[in-house]
């Protein structure tokens, strides 16, 4: 457990954008880490655009068929199914984009306190590269 608290939900997020923050924030905090203005903003983004999804998922549970006629009434994909497409892909971008994930062990060396995820990238890449310098 870290002595970094968890980043405090946005005012505006809906019910899954404020799940999906109150789940990373709570990661980010346990893994001591602190996000800068730039990855909170990238995270805020992410959690508007899954409020997006959702609202379009409530859309896409009340239809009927998924298949609509088209401008000269060809059988399409209700558009709604692309722009549900195109939410989980940008909340993917968004989260990666945070690069989030914890370092294996022995990467580099334990750090006490909180540090930027950009710091610990720094440090790693560092570390990796350590012991392939010449003498």
């Amino acid at each position: 457990m870290s002595d970094v608290e968890p980043i405090p939900v946005p005012i505006g997020l809906r019910e899954a954008g404020r799940a999906l923050w109150e789940s990373l924030a709570a990661q980010v905090a346990d893994d001591g880490l602190v996000l800068d203005a730039r990855e909170v903003e990238t995270l805020r983004q992410a959690c508007a655009t899954a409020d997006d999804l959702a609202r379009i998922e409530q859309v896409l549970g009340s239809v009927d068929n998924l298949v609509v006629k088209g401008s000269q009434g060809q059988p399409v994909s209700h558009p709604m199914l692309s722009e549900a497409r195109a939410c989980r892909q940008q909340i993917a971008t968004l989260l990666a984009r945070l690069a989030l994930d914890v370092p294996a062990e022995g990467v580099a060396p334990a750090v006490r306190g909180p540090r930027s995820v950009q710091a610990r990238r720094a440090a790693n890449a560092r570390w990796q590269g350590r012991g392939h310098r010449g003498a």
